[in-house]
């Protein structure tokens, strides 16, 4: 490729430089997640209806995502299967312009199946999704060259084995193997002589996978008072992908309308420690609190298999900072046994953003969570029935900076105030064999 070519057809076309834009997509994460950043909390009913604060009673076969120690307290082989919906609604409002996210439905699934191999030792296996969603925004929205199109999927499968060491005191261990996909669009302004021409659009799709591990601790001092302990690997996943465009013309010609590349992400660890207290029967609460490593977020490298012209200059290889930090997440929970085989659940989480102020973007338009759970569960022969709803309120976020791409700010901004609120219903089954 010579560059000097591409100083004669791209000085007056600025969409041109959107091709990096596009491409950055490898590594762009959807806004409409569970947790901070992008992370999904929510793998079970029980869970998930008292708040996620649950590694120390773990005692259902989610376990094998919240804390795989607790395995050892099922008797019996039991699979495990629940549904979630999200439902988000996202406004912008700034510039004297608003915009609001289309209201769609996404859903995730887990199914997780134990089994006591002898007295000390329990063994599973889990498939649930733990990072992803997405959003769309209008096509023609202010931030219409940032996003419009945002989708992350994530599959995991774990198996995982816990050991009773001692009558009060359980370790597990877990490996996981993880398939991810992502497809985002974004328009690209056209601009040649001073002429405006009408948006193109870049769209990109990409699949990878990579593996990490899972540890658990649940420990008993003393009857009715569990104290638990989670460790979750990070997982780098290598996308492959391909990056289609379309221009109008007279762009149309000037660059491929299909460019490969690759990029790694860094999916973070975590560690959630809880306690739960069960001595004021037929009460049991918990407290939780959860780290998770996002400064693994702290920029986006993307390879293309053909360079590209950047202001005049040829390249393949586009970094672009992120610069995430470390986040914490506290839970609250309490759960009240009506009778036997009924309970009811409640909860309170406050989840703080791994995003900062410079790099606050509406494709992942985080900010700190406030979020409400009710739910319960009914235990009738072999089978139970769980069901959660979680309303989950994020805080007002203005944005005030500049999206760059290698060093080129996108032509417009969407800077103003960002609203979200979140409503995610669950359901699950359970057989006890």
């Amino acid at each position: 490729m010579n560059p000097k070519s591409h100083r004669k057809n791209f000085p007056a076309f600025s969409a041109g430089l959107v091709l990096l834009v596009a491409v950055i997509f490898l590594l762009c994460a959807p806004p409409a997640a569970r947790g901070a950043g992008f992370a999904l909390v929510n793998q079970g009913t029980a869970a998930m209806a008292q708040g996620n604060a649950f590694v120390a009673e773990a005692d259902d076969p989610s376990a094998i995502y919240y804390n795989p120690a607790g395995l050892n307290q099922m008797q019996r082989p039991v699979f495990y299967t629940s549904g979630f919906l999200y439902y988000p609604d996202r406004e912008f409002h700034g510039g004297g312009l608003s915009a609001e996210t289309g209201h769609q439905l996404s859903q995730t699934m887990s199914a997780y199946f134990v089994f006591p191999v002898i007295p000390r030792l329990a063994v599973g296996i889990s498939y649930f999704s733990p990072f992803g969603l997405g959003s769309k925004w209008p096509s023609t929205w202010p931030g219409r060259y940032l996003s419009t199109y945002s989708s992350l999927k994530t599959y995991t499968l774990n198996p995982v084995a816990s050991v009773k060491l001692l009558d009060n005191l359980s370790l597990a261990a877990g490996f996981d193997v993880m398939w991810s996909s992502v497809e985002i669009n974004r328009n690209t302004p056209n601009v040649m002589r001073g002429h405006q021409f009408p948006d193109g659009e870049a769209s990109l799709c990409g699949n990878g996978h990579g593996w990490g591990y899972n540890l658990g601790v649940l420990y008993e001092p003393v009857a009715g008072v569990k104290l638990g302990a989670s460790y979750r690997s990070e997982i780098t996943v290598k996308y492959f992908g391909t990056l289609e465009l379309s221009l109008p013309p007279p762009f149309s010609g000037l660059v491929p309308a299909h460019i490969g590349g690759s990029a790694p992400l860094t999916f973070p660890p975590s560690v959630t420690w809880g306690i739960a207290y069960g001595c004021l029967k037929p009460f049991t609460f918990e407290f939780d609190t959860t780290w998770t490593g996002w400064s693994t977020y702290d920029q986006l490298q993307v390879k293309l298999d053909t360079p590209i012209p950047v202001n005049g200059v040829s390249t393949s290889v586009i970094t672009t900072p992120k610069n995430w930090h470390d986040a914490w997440a506290f839970r609250f929970g309490v759960n009240y046994e009506i009778k036997e085989g009924l309970k009811l659940r409640a909860g309170y989480i406050y989840d703080l953003t791994p995003v900062p102020d410079d790099t606050f973007d509406p494709q992942v338009p985080d900010a700190n969570r406030h979020i409400f759970t009710v739910g319960g569960d009914l235990t009738y022969k072999s089978f139970t029935l769980g069901i959660a709803y979680n309303y989950i309120l994020q805080e007002s976020r203005n944005k005030s900076n500049a999206i760059l791409f290698n060093g080129v700010p996108a032509p417009l901004q969407a800077n103003g105030r960002y609203n979200t609120d979140i409503q995610a219903l669950a359901m699950s089954l359970a057989y006890h064999f």
